[in-house]
């Protein structure tokens, strides 16, 4: 211990410029290829818990990633940071909490030069990799497993949520019978909220600046006996730890945005693994729609001319 206090605390002459100044998210992604396996698991570890890193001195962080003192010093110096108390209070200091930004890799540099479109795919590849990495494999087969034997899905999308829940409540709605999105429009969530039962399903999408009382309303949920499920951004941690299951996933970008291509991927791989799990019933579910489709909607869609005979 004594080593890793001298490695970890002593500080260095100066910082790389290219650093300062930035969160610890953009240290973080702006690094995180080069980094080894468990110098990633301790970065995701401090990324969970970064509003709350004050209260963790580097060998709590180190015993929660399951790593050695020695990886958190190497990983603190990678990060650009003089040292673990320079660290913490610089996270304590960032003027970017929930933002966007944080999630930027160099402010100044979007500024200066517009994203090329070979970099913007390659970060959403990241994205989706990173995200897909950190998943522990049991917590997608109960959250898929739950959707397939809940009695109605109840999605709720809040604030920059809004849109990835109604994209997950359309497909959901092709394989399930009942699927309600919240909030609606015109309507007051919390009376929607009040039906919600033992058997039902609820995921939740919601990311950066999350409503302070979103642990409250999983937790209420949740007191039903109803199963949950929240879809958030890596930084989430009360509303992570209410929810019955939660999917972190990396929101990086680079313009002061987030990026959601690692949620999309998500809600797709749950889609199709509860229709795959329905098996004949998503099927029969699709045909009802088709019929549907063709009785009533005003769309254009390829027929088969059965009077053409083959040649």
């Amino acid at each position: 211990m004594r080593k890793f206090k001298q490695e970890i605390l002593m500080p260095e002459a100066s910082e790389p410029t290219s650093k300062t100044n930035r969160s610890l998210e953009a240290r973080i992604y702006s690094t995180y290829a080069s980094l080894s396996p468990a110098e990633r698991t301790l970065a995701d570890v401090m990324l969970q818990h970064q509003m709350e890193i004050a209260l963790y001195t580097a060998g709590e962080l180190a015993d929660k990633a399951g790593v050695s003192t020695a990886t958190a010093a190497r990983l603190i110096r990678a990060l650009g940071y003089s040292s673990y108390p320079a660290a913490k209070r610089e996270i304590r200091e960032a003027n970017h909490w929930g933002s966007p930004q944080g999630g930027v890799i160099d402010s100044a540099e979007y500024a200066a030069e517009a994203p090329t479109l070979r970099s913007v795919v390659q970060t959403n590849i990241d994205n989706i990799h990173a995200t897909a990495d950190s998943i522990p494999p049991k917590v997608l087969d109960a959250i898929c497993d739950a959707c397939v034997k809940a009695e109605r899905v109840f999605v709720i999308g809040l604030r920059n949520g809004f849109g990835l829940a109604h994209y997950a409540a359309h497909y959901f709605g092709l394989i399930k019978d009942d699927v309600r999105v919240l909030p609606a429009n015109g309507t007051s969530m919390t009376h929607d909220l009040s039906t919600i039962r033992k058997g039902d399903f609820v995921i939740c999408f919601a990311f950066r600046r999350r409503p302070k009382k979103l642990p409250l309303l999983l937790n209420e949920i949740r007191s039903t006996g109803c199963i949950t499920a929240l879809i958030t951004d890596i930084s989430a941690s009360d509303s992570a730890k209410a929810a019955d299951y939660a999917i972190r996933c990396r929101c990086h970008s680079l313009a002061p945005f987030n990026s959601f291509t690692a949620a999309v991927t998500i809600v797709d791989y749950i889609a199709w693994t509860v229709a795959a799990k329905l098996g004949e019933r998503s099927i029969e579910r699709f045909r009802q729609i088709d019929r549907m489709v063709d009785l009533i909607d005003d769309v254009s869609t390829p027929k088969l001319d059965n009077s053409r005979k083959p040649r």
